[in-house]
C-alpha cells in the first residue's frame, strides 16, 4: 500500500481515554481535537450536555461522555480534550474525553464483534459500539458516533 492511500477495508480511528478504557471513533467523523475552553451552560438541555462554545465563529454544543455513559465525574485537567465530530444528521458536537491518544489504522478484519455482555463494564450500551479493535496489544472499544445519541437527544443538541 502506498503512503497516504487507504484501502477501502481499512478503518482509520482516533483513540481516546475515558475512565481507564480506550475508545475510538472513525477519523472521518472528526472535525478537530480541541483543548477545553470556557463552556457556556444552557438550561433545559439533557444533563450530559455541558453547554456550548464558540469555535471559529460556530456555536458547538459540548457533551461530557463521562456523564452520557454514567461514569464517575472527573475534573478537567491539562489532558482533557474535546473531540469535535459531525453526525450524519449534520449535527456538530464536541465530546469531552479524558485524553486523546492517537490516530491509527487497522484492517476491517481486526474489528471484532461486540461481546454479548451488558455494555462495557455495565456502563456503555452495546448499541453505541461498532466492535472491539485489537491494536498494539490493546483492545479498543470502537464507538458508532451515530448511535451514541438518540434521535431526540440529537434533535435537542441540534437546536442549541
Amino acid at each position: 500500500m502506498s503512503k497516504g492511500k487507504r484501502l477501502s477495508t481499512d478503518l482509520q480511528l482516533v483513540s481516546f481515554l475515558l475512565d481507564k478504557e480506550v475508545f475510538a471513533v472513525d477519523v472521518m467523523k472528526v472535525q478537530s481535537v480541541e483543548r477545553v475552553v470556557e463552556i457556556t451552560g444552557i438550561p433545559g438541555l439533557p444533563d450530559f450536555v455541558e453547554g456550548v462554545i464558540n469555535l471559529r465563529e460556530s456555536i458547538i454544543p459540548i457533551v461530557d461522555l463521562r456523564k452520557k455513559f454514567s461514569l464517575p465525574a472527573k475534573n478537567f485537567d491539562k489532558e482533557t480534550r474535546m473531540i469535535v465530530i459531525e453526525l450524519a444528521s449534520s449535527v456538530v458536537v464536541g465530546m469531552i474525553v479524558d485524553k486523546v491518544n492517537e490516530v491509527f489504522q487497522i484492517g476491517q478484519e481486526l474489528l471484532g464483534s461486540v461481546p454479548s455482555i451488558k455494555g462495557i463494564r455495565g456502563k456503555v450500551p452495546n448499541d453505541y459500539i461498532n466492535g472491539v479493535a485489537k491494536f498494539d496489544g490493546k483492545l479498543i472499544i470502537v464507538l458508532n458516533a451515530e448511535r451514541i445519541f438518540s434521535e431526540e437527544e440529537a434533535e435537542a443538541i441540534k437546536n442549541v
